[in-house]
């Protein structure tokens, strides 16, 4: 078997070295193309003639190449190296990252639908969640040099809480055919799966397969039930519900909107227009370990 393997060398609290990769690859009969994230041309190499792609890394690695790849037919098998790894989460694909390969059948696979936004900065992909608000703001609070990946998660966690309890409301509406929404908000996400940040579950139920979006809004009224969310999230489901929509039309003002980890632009706002694409990706199960 033939395989593009996109490999973030960075990914994680303990990189995981391009040749210890390959080594393991290489002992299950996968022969390998490599392609390093962020440095090399992504859509060039999802180009070339493979019976497989790798994800390699954290959810960024995951997100790019699912964004990115034109030919859908072609499965894409996920290798777990960062810290939350929302993406693989959701998917059911965890345990050592070195058990995975041996298990992967190009036969056994999950469908994972991914979305896009048009904006002011025009239209760009996504595949986690899009929003605004108290997850966007405590991105840039969290510690970037943790010593492990429960570490990571905790100071996610905890820099998530410290935005929640001292965050603004700021106005936003929201329009679908199912339903709208208006009012004053700390949060909103229109989420793809059911994890953000450092592998909260903000919508527990989400299906990744349903071409369907979870949208979450966090009022004023329900921040306090959050916070207590927030002693222990992954005991109990989060307390604010979690409104199914095909697409969704959302305006704020004077905030930046992310996508999945980042803003296309922190200097533009207004409108955007959320949706499901219409093509999905084959993402490779984890299989059975034995």
């Amino acid at each position: 078997m033939r395989a593009l393997l996109v490999h973030n060398a960075q990914a994680g609290t303990d990189p995981v070295p391009r040749k210890k990769i390959e080594a393991v690859l290489h002992d299950v009969g996968i022969e390998t193309i490599y392609c390093a994230h962020a440095q090399d041309d992504l859509a060039d190499a999802l180009r070339r003639p493979v019976d497989l792609v790798i994800a390699a890394g954290g959810d960024g690695t995951v997100a790019d190449v699912v964004a990115s790849l034109e030919d859908t037919g072609r499965p894409i098998a996920i290798l777990p190296l960062g810290g939350s790894n929302n993406i693989a989460h959701a998917l059911g694909v965890g345990g050592p990252w070195h058990d995975l390969p041996r298990r992967w059948s190009l036969d056994a696979w999950t469908r994972l639908d991914r979305c896009e936004a048009d904006g002011p900065w025009g239209c760009k992909p996504f595949l986690e969640a899009l929003g605004t608000g108290v997850l966007t703001d405590s991105f840039e609070e969290t510690d970037e040099e943790p010593a492990s990946p429960a570490e990571k998660r905790d100071n996610g966690r905890a820099a998530f809480a410290a935005a929640l309890a001292r965050a603004e409301p700021f106005h936003c509406a929201v329009a679908s055919d199912e339903w709208d929404w208006e009012g004053d908000c700390l949060m909103i996400e229109a989420m793809n799966i059911g994890f953000v940040g450092s592998r909260l579950a903000l919508a527990e139920a989400a299906v990744p397969d349903d071409g369907l979006l979870d949208v979450v809004i966090i009022t004023p009224e329900q921040r306090e039930d959050l916070l207590r969310w927030m002693e222990r999230p992954d005991d109990w489901p989060c307390p604010a519900p979690a409104r199914k929509a095909v697409s969704v039309r959302i305006t704020v003002h004077e905030r930046p909107i992310r996508l999945d980890d980042r803003s296309p632009d922190e200097d533009l706002t207004g409108t955007v227009d959320v949706r499901v694409r219409s093509s999905w990706v084959r993402i490779l199960d984890a299989g059975e370990d034995g």
